[in-house]
This record gives structure tokens, C-alpha cells and sequence, in this order.
């Protein structure tokens, strides 16, 4: 199996992870709505419940669109086209800065958590396993004339 071919099966892989974490942001809301009501009162829910949900929604709703794209530039990567590579790269930098950003500005106390520590943890491995085979391939790539670049 070629290195292009192997580079798309992980990226189609990635992609499939991403579905199954913007799943379970959609799906672990009334979970987190229910232990967020027993741990604050009323008037603590109610202010902090709307942006709240209103991140865990927005965030499950835009991984389903990168991570469809993620798993459509597989066939471009397989082909050794340079669009797919472009795509798969900037889905791979964003899911891979994440992580960065995250320890950059939250509190390192929120890394003691095991589920937030877990979770950062694995959008470090995903984000690094999307962009370590496009690097892999770059050099088997096609220019849009069609000539090896």
C-alpha cells in the first residue's frame, strides 16, 4: 500500500472520530444540564446554562462539517491532489490548535480533571495523527497543472 493510500485511510479515520465527538457533545447536553442543576442554584443556572449550551451545541454542530471534509480530502489525498492536502492541512492545524489554546488560557487546575484531561489528551493525539501523514505525503503531491510539485 502507497503512502497516499495510507494517509487517506487516516484521515477518513480521524474524520470518523470527529463525527463521534461532535456526537457526544450533542448527545451528553442533558447530562451536563442535569448535574449543572443540582450543583448551582437557580439563579447561578440560569445565568450560566445559555452560554454554556450554547457552546456545546455550536461546537457539535461545526466538528460534523470538519469532520465530513476531513474524511472527503481522503480521496484527494489519495489521488495526490493539492486541494485535498490544503484542506486536510487546515483541518488538521485547527483540530491540533485546540490543545494549544486550551493550555495557553484555561486555569491548569481544569487538567486535574481526568474526563478534561482525557479529552485534552485526545484531541492532542487526533489533531497530531491528522497532521503527521498529510506531511508524510506532501512530497507525492500533484500541482493543479497535474506535474509532481
Amino acid at each position: 500500500m502507497n503512502k497516499r493510500a495510507i494517509a487517506a485511510r487516516i484521515l477518513v479515520a480521524e474524520g470518523i472520530l470527529l463525527l463521534i465527538v461532535a456526537a457526544i457533545h450533542l448527545l451528553v447536553i442533558p447530562v451536563l444540564r442535569d448535574t449543572l442543576v443540582r450543583q448551582l442554584s437557580t439563579p447561578d443556572f440560569q445565568f450560566v446554562w445559555p452560554p454554556f449550551v450554547l457552546a456545546f451545541v455550536v461546537l457539535g454542530i461545526l466538528l460534523v462539517p470538519l469532520a465530513l471534509s476531513t474524511i472527503y480530502c481522503a480521496s484527494g489525498v489519495r489521488r495526490g491532489e493539492r486541494w485535498a492536502w490544503s484542506l486536510g492541512i487546515t483541518n488538521a492545524l485547527a483540530v491540533l490548535g485546540l490543545p494549544i489554546v486550551l493550555w495557553g488560557i484555561m486555569d491548569k487546575r481544569y487538567f486535574t480533571a481526568l474526563p478534561f484531561l482525557v479529552a485534552s489528551i485526545l484531541i492532542t493525539v487526533v489533531g497530531v495523527s491528522m497532521l503527521w501523514p498529510l506531511v508524510w505525503v506532501r512530497s507525492e503531491l500533484t500541482s493543479e497543472s497535474g506535474r509532481a510539485s
